[in-house]
């Protein structure tokens, strides 16, 4: 239980700062975006086995966080 709330709050800091540098660039990266996030979580937290479960976590909490943004953004995009 307590690595899943670490992982939770270590995706909250990461896409705090993913909203800084413009989410939108995420969003639309996709799944390379997904991919990339996790690789860098999982090298950030390499080291033990709860580091490792850490950033795996926080990796797939952050790949949910995208695809929800993807879909808001799609349902508050104006329709042409």
């Amino acid at each position: 239980m307590q690595l899943l709330v670490i992982g939770f709050l270590t995706a909250i800091a990461f896409w705090i700062v993913m909203m800084k540098m413009g989410i939108g660039k995420f969003v639309r990266l996709g799944w390379k975006a997904d991919l990339v996030i996790s690789g860098v979580m999982a090298a950030l937290f390499f080291g033990t086995f709860s580091g490792m479960v850490t950033g795996i976590i926080a990796g797939i909490f952050l790949s949910l966080f995208l695809s929800v943004a993807k879909i808001i953004g799609r349902l508050s995009a104006p329709s042409s």
